[in-house]
């Protein structure tokens, strides 16, 4: 597996990866909000801080995104994305502004935020760790001095990869954990 920045070739397939690794999201309306919760937003707005792990045919099976400052994060989601997703879900609407409330306790001392996604096909062979090694790089040149995320509590091989990875973490909320980790 190579690891490459983001490019606009890519969005479709990370569209793709980003529904194959969730679960709940199975109509067309439920991948809409899939779509702008996870990936939308960090493909349009910060393409910079978007990693990709490509196959030998240099397609993506995996890849990281972040929006490296939540606080714009938040202002530009809200005003672009937010309504949305409100005309397609309120729960999902609200479900998003939960999690918001509780990256409000780490987004100072931790200001940017991640989502990452590998098919199976990319999964424990390093894939991971060599995208997170990717993004956190990318972080540190620009200054930003740490990195946050959500995680769901069942989500095993999430909570343990991130715990070996060097996140700690912050009280479990609504079946989930905040991780967080200094660069």
């Amino acid at each position: 597996m190579e690891i490459r920045p983001y490019q606009p070739k890519d969005y479709e397939r990370m569209h793709e990866i980003c529904f194959k690794t969730s679960s709940g999201f199975d109509s067309e309306k439920g991948k809409q909000i899939l779509y702008l919760m996870y990936c939308d937003y960090y493909i349009n707005e910060e393409p910079e801080s978007c990693f990709v792990a490509v196959n030998e045919r240099d397609e993506a099976v995996g890849y990281v995104i972040s929006a490296p400052d939540d606080e714009r994060y938040q202002r530009i989601f809200k005003q672009k994305y937010a309504p949305n997703l409100k005309k397609l879900s309120l729960y999902r609407y609200l479900f998003h502004y939960a999690g918001e409330f509780f990256a409000r306790k780490v987004r100072k001392e931790y200001p940017a935020h991640l989502h990452i996604d590998i098919l199976p096909e990319g999964q424990r062979q390093g894939t991971g760790t060599r995208l997170m090694d990717a993004l956190v790089s990318h972080l540190k040149e620009r200054g930003v001095k740490g990195v946050h995320l959500g995680c769901g509590a069942a989500n095993a091989k999430g909570v343990n990869f991130y715990r070996k990875y060097g996140f700690k973490e912050k009280a479990p909320f609504f079946g989930g954990i905040t991780f967080f980790m200094e660069l």
